[in-house]
């Protein structure tokens, strides 16, 4: 797996976006998938922990760590992981809800990300870092979420 260990990409990962993860239509491994969960949390947390920082890069900046743009966070492809791992959960509703939530949080992020990208550009008075400071909610839920689910498969980051 090409992201494995690597998952503290500098602020400005912008650039760095070449790899391939997932080949289409073909199915991981509990184990691959184990891992890029972990990767995932880690990329999670990393975003969190530098955001200012991250956010001095632009919304696509922190979009890249949201894994929405470009391939090079563990957050890349996270509802193929998801769905690999439900097979382990006791509770697959809890699972699946939880699921759920973790692709909500990335969602409203990024679209809080996006919108710091074009609001300095229209006619709207709101500035980037109401959006930015939006997504960093949702990022603080992501990363809650994303413990939750561990715990839900008895994963331990």
């Amino acid at each position: 797996v090409a992201l494995v260990g690597k998952a503290i990409l500098p602020a400005n990962a912008a650039m760095e976006n070449t790899q391939s993860i997932f080949k289409a239509g073909a199915s991981i491994s509990d184990e691959v998938a184990e891992q890029r969960l972990q990767e995932g949390r880690k990329s999670a947390q990393y975003l969190l922990d530098h955001y200012d920082e991250i956010c001095e890069g632009g919304g696509d900046n922190v979009r890249r760590y949201l894994g929405t743009v470009g391939t090079t966070s563990g957050l890349y492809g996270i509802s193929k992981v998801m769905k690999t791992l439900s097979t382990r959960a006791d509770d697959i509703v809890e699972y699946t809800e939880t699921a759920q939530e973790v692709e909500k949080t990335i969602q409203q992020a990024d679209g809080s990300a996006y919108m710091a990208i074009f609001v300095t550009t229209s006619t709207s008075y709101t500035p980037p870092a109401k959006y930015f400071g939006d997504a960093k909610v949702e990022i603080k839920r992501l990363v809650t979420a994303l413990d939750q689910l561990a715990a839900l498969i008895d994963l331990k980051y």
